[in-house]
């Protein structure tokens, strides 16, 4: 997803830290817990299907895939003790002793099931395109075969997968959860309601709208000694049903150990928190590689023409929303983020022009404007955003209706054809490439009836030309400059309006010892001890 303004040059996984006035108590029960609070149940904890950041989040504490990323996206080994490349289109992957939650030793034939299930049409992934260069994926994808030919065991040890042409991002891709291993006789049912996987901690116990219990998994620590050192995480509690207020007055209290991590402080406790937060706490600080817009469907009418989706993009004022999140974000132009390979920093995009706008409407047919619904995640901050561009379009005759939804209602709404005209809309890196932001989200391979990764169900045989180019070419100079080409051409016609790119906060509890952000995990506990 690009930009306008330079940001701070501020460095991952800790960009600042702000040592803040003093949180609340720890007592006997919560010794080793580490607590977070959600507003809404995961949508699913089967790694292949759940696609947004709370989720990979909880994902990560459960599963391991073969590889993984480090604090500085450099690729690490997870379940493989280590690869090779005989050949530019092959890997052969070595696996190390693990055990499922279970107690099921790992073996790869687990692996290249856990895949082949990916890539299952019935399994329904958002993820499973990732994987179209396997040799023989697109055969599994269409349900003419039942296995890939480019993954195959041929030991119980090793793991051998060929590509139909070689893929310079493709461990990135398998360091993202959808490529987790279950175990290969796991149902699409068993991975959702019970999950197992060889991650640090597994699922003890799920009440739905209450609360998720983690315990650790592996490896055990040692008992926590009898003084007050700080000692592993055994445990690990998220409140469920929780409303971004309340989970502010819970840490404040000391009942969370973190927020911030799983969805943004509020915007008015933010500014408080900032200045006057209780002693012993923690700011973390971070530029975040993601980006927050406005998703629009241009196969819905009025969308369905360029100019009326120009005219909308022109409307809006990004400097007003970035004071309206607290300054947390730069006002963005394009699409990629700052950091990702690609990011042009003198990139401009449309300007902000009002006037331009009812031009451009009254060129379109609509001289009075029309009336359009917004949907957006029910949280205060992105009501806020929707009243901001409810105001922006009114001043062009727009007639906006908000229609704020649980967030997992509302991934699913604006995935599914002809269901959300126009609404909020962010995505945050799997892997560090331009492939991620603009080829996921707006190359036309990607529209699906549900679960469509290209939401604004946008097509554009140039741009499907540029990104398929770039995927064929080996030079990273070269890639880039098709994958801007097909930014500038996408930011044209409009599918899309680019809001800001976030900084992200996370304010941990004076108990947390050893935390940062990580640049990929929204929530990572590799380290983490409590008081």
């Amino acid at each position: 997803m690009g930009l306008r303004c330079k940001p701070p040059r501020w460095s991952l996984p800790v960009l600042c830290l702000l040592w803040l006035p003093g949180c609340g108590l720890e007592t006997a029960a919560t010794r080793g817990t580490f607590r977070v609070a959600l507003q809404d149940d995961p949508h699913s904890l089967d790694p292949a299907v759940g696609y947004d950041v709370p989720t990979w989040s909880l994902e990560h504490l459960l599963f391991e895939s073969l590889v993984t990323f480090g604090n500085d996206q450099h690729i690490e080994p997870a379940l493989a003790s280590s690869w090779r490349q005989p050949d530019p289109r092959t890997y052969v992957f070595t696996l190390k002793r693990a055990h499922f939650h279970d107690g099921r030793p790992v073996r790869s034939r687990d692996v290249v099931a856990s895949l082949n299930r990916l890539l299952a049409p019935s399994t329904r992934s958002p993820g499973a395109t990732f994987y179209t260069g396997i040799e023989g994926a697109d055969a599994c994808l269409t349900g003419k075969a039942l296995a890939a030919t480019g993954i195959s065991a041929p030991d119980d040890r090793t793991v051998r997968i060929v590509l139909k042409t070689p893929d310079p991002i493709f461990l990135h891709k398998l360091a993202m959860p959808f490529a987790s291993v279950l175990p290969e006789d796991v149902a699409a049912k068993d991975a959702q309601r019970k999950p197992v996987g060889t991650g640090p901690f597994r699922l003890l116990s799920w009440r739905r709208g209450e609360k998720m219990v983690f315990v650790r998994h592996s490896p055990p620590p040692a008992s926590p000694p009898p003084t007050r050192l700080p000692a592993p995480i055994q445990r690990v509690e998220v409140g469920l049903g929780v409303h971004e207020n309340i989970e502010v007055l819970k840490f404040e209290r000391g009942e969370l150990d973190v927020i911030g991590a799983l969805r943004n402080i509020p915007a008015a406790d933010f500014v408080r928190l900032s200045q006057q937060t209780p002693a012993g706490c923690r700011m973390f600080r971070g530029n975040d590689a993601a980006v927050q817009y406005v998703t629009i469907n241009a196969e819905m009418p009025p969308f369905d023409r360029r100019e009326v989706r120009r005219a909308i993009a022109q409307a809006i004022d990004k400097q007003r929303i970035v004071q309206l999140v607290n300054g947390r974000g730069t006002p963005a132009a394009g699409i990629l983020p700052p950091g990702i390979p690609g990011y042009d920093p003198d990139f401009r995009g449309l300007s902000h022009d009002p006037a331009e706008s009812r031009r451009a409407l009254v060129k379109a047919g609509y001289p009075s404007g029309f009336a359009v619904t917004y949907g957006c995640v029910a949280n205060d901050t992105q009501r806020k955003v929707a009243q901001a561009i409810q105001q922006d379009l009114a001043r062009i005759g727009v007639n906006v209706t908000i229609k704020p939804m649980a967030f997992p209602t509302y991934l699913q709404a604006k995935s599914t054809r002809g269901q959300v005209q126009i609404g909020s809309g962010n995505w945050s890196q799997d892997y560090p490439d331009p492939s991620n932001f603009l080829v996921t989200l707006y190359h036309s391979k990607n529209i699906r009836e549900v679960d469509s990764l290209n939401d604004s169900f946008y097509r554009n045989p140039e741009v499907d030309r540029l990104f398929d180019l770039a995927e064929r070419t080996a030079s990273p100079r070269a890639r880039w400059e098709s994958f801007r080409r097909a930014e500038a051409l996408i930011i044209e016609d409009a599918p899309v309006v680019p809001l800001y790119h976030p900084i992200k906060c996370h304010l941990t509890g004076p108990r947390v010892r050893g935390y940062g952000l990580h640049p990929v995990w929204g929530l990572d506990l590799t380290g983490v001890e409590l008081n």
